[in-house]
């Protein structure tokens, strides 16, 4: 039976073969040690946090910039229990991560009752696969745990670390995407066609060269999910904005008379009812079990080559059209306000943001400020956890991208409450001497929740905090912070060396308009 190290040397090197050139987590004594041990002997670091969700999210951050295995260690018992909504962004949000937790073995199982629970069982409805690493196999295993975690759809696979046991037999690999083939249905739908709409999402990232030489020549207009902003640059003059499900596309989409998605997963748009009347031709990498287009045609199959299938897009709109569009949906979300509030804080971060920083967005009302205005060229240079739509992802996924995409800035947009999350991991990016800067919608308040609130729904109490001095709390975690209360502080505080922090205090009224607007 091998030892320990012996398991670890196996793990490591079979996810160093696949690309893994990084760990992450929150080691707990025993077995975990050694893995950090089998990383450093093989050239692979290791980066401590302070939480288990943080260095899932960071390692699932790092794993799909890099085109790697995210790789995840924690121990047993508190240690992968803590890490679960980290492991549910990766799969949820298709980053890939791979985690290995501690357990209690198979030797001792019937003795041991401390921090003994089925954590395979736990962690199944959150992952792609969930099983034992065990003694017999284990670098094949391993192999087959990253090939799960990066193939289509991307997500978390969880390792239970057992050298006392054989293990069970690893995941089954996923193929590539099958070329695909036509219906003579949906080619007779596009041909038809004339006033398509192009809607784009993260599935379509691997060929992005071929969708954008197929949105060129298309001359209609295009939607981008949140996850897939950047695969068609914000600039091109047929972008018409990011689409969500909600109300700022639905001008555009009224005048359409058909719909071709292109690599839109259902967990990307918000969970509201698809009513319009138009055909849909889905074309997905892989069958989708989620009915998000009630009666669209599914085409599954290599997205490359089902785009070269297509015949030539009647364009018959008039591209000033979709200029107004954009120009009227951005107009309708910033009316004249005075004050400092979301908006304008968004507005001064635009003027001021290096025009390569990678940015991350937290889920809360904030996002809704950032995402219709914010432009990005390339793909992965704008994230945001929208399959989950978990708070808490902005900093430990910024300090992911700091790492992936060394020498590049690195901006966290993040809201009070998710900051409240991952407080702590202030500190890491201190100690990591990272380029980042962290800007905090400060309003004391769960806005997002705020709003939708009724007056029988528990009251302020249920959704404020106290005034919370973020810059204090940063200042004395190491990381210098500004408190800002104007756009000119924070126009200041922006030319500050990172890493920094910038506590803007802002007015929340426009939030509800914002809300009111973008959703409907």
């Amino acid at each position: 039976m091998p030892t320990s190290r012996h398991l670890a040397d196996a793990l490591i090197g079979a996810l160093r073969d696949q690309g893994t050139d990084r760990m992450f987590g929150v080691p707990g004594g025993g077995p975990n040690l050694e893995k950090i041990g089998a990383g450093a002997a093989m050239g692979i670091p290791f980066t401590l946090a302070h939480g288990e969700t943080a260095a899932a999210i960071m390692a699932a951050t790092y794993g799909y910039l890099t085109g790697t295995p995210g790789l995840m260690i924690c121990t047993r018992g508190p240690g992968i229990a803590s890490a679960v909504n980290g492991l549910a962004q990766a799969t949820l949000d298709r980053f890939p991560l791979v985690a290995v937790s501690d357990t209690v073995t198979s030797e001792v199982h019937g003795a041991v009752g401390h921090q003994n629970i089925d954590q395979v069982a736990m962690t199944r409805p959150v992952t792609k696969w969930s099983g034992v690493l065990g003694a017999a196999d284990p670098a094949t295993t391993a192999t087959a745990a990253a090939g799960l975690a990066t193939s289509a759809p991307q997500g978390a696979v969880h390792l239970d670390f057992d050298p006392t046991c054989d293990g069970n037999p690893g995941p089954a690999l996923i193929g590539p995407s099958p070329p695909g083939a036509w219906p003579d249905a949906a080619l007779g739908l596009i041909t038809a066609a004339r006033r398509p709409v192009i809607i784009i999402g993260a599935e379509a990232a691997p060929w992005q060269p071929e969708v954008r030489a197929f949105v060129a020549d298309a001359g209609c207009p295009v939607l981008t999910t949140y996850q897939a902003a950047g695969l068609i640059p914000d600039a091109w003059p047929t972008m018409a904005g990011r689409f969500t499900s909600g109300a700022l596309e639905k001008p555009l989409l009224d005048e359409s008379d058909l719909v071709l998605a292109i690599g839109v997963d259902a967990v990307e748009p918000m969970p509201f009812p698809w009513t319009y009347p138009m055909p849909v031709v889905s074309l997905m990498p892989w069958p989708d079990p989620v009915a998000f287009f009630p009666d669209s045609i599914e085409v599954v199959g290599d997205l490359g080559r089902l785009l070269e299938g297509i015949p030539a897009v009647a364009a018959g709109w008039d591209l000033d059209d979709v200029v107004m569009h954009k120009i009227e949906t951005q107009r309708a979300l910033a009316p004249e306000r005075t004050g400092f509030g979301p908006l304008q804080l968004v507005e001064t971060l635009l003027d001021t943001a290096p025009l390569d920083a990678v940015t991350t967005v937290d889920a809360g009302a904030h996002f809704l400020a950032v995402m219709p205005f914010w432009p990005v060229d390339a793909h992965g240079d704008l994230l945001i956890s929208n399959g989950l739509a978990t708070m808490g992802f902005a900093v430990p996924a910024a300090i992911g991208a700091a790492l992936a995409r060394p020498g590049r800035p690195v901006l966290a947009l993040v809201g009070d409450g998710g900051l409240g999350m991952t407080l702590a991991e202030l500190e890491t990016i201190v100690r990591l001497e990272l380029d980042v800067a962290v800007v905090v919608f400060n309003d004391s308040a769960l806005s997002l929740i705020e709003v939708k609130q009724t007056p029988d729904q528990g009251g302020p109490d249920a959704v404020s905090y106290r005034p919370t001095d973020f810059a204090a709390v940063s200042a004395g975690l190491g990381l210098p912070a500004t408190r800002a209360t104007s756009a000119l502080e924070v126009l200041a505080a922006m030319e500050q060396t990172r890493p920094h922090l910038i506590d803007a205090q802002i007015d929340p009224a426009g939030y509800r308009d914002l809300i009111r607007i973008s959703r409907g």
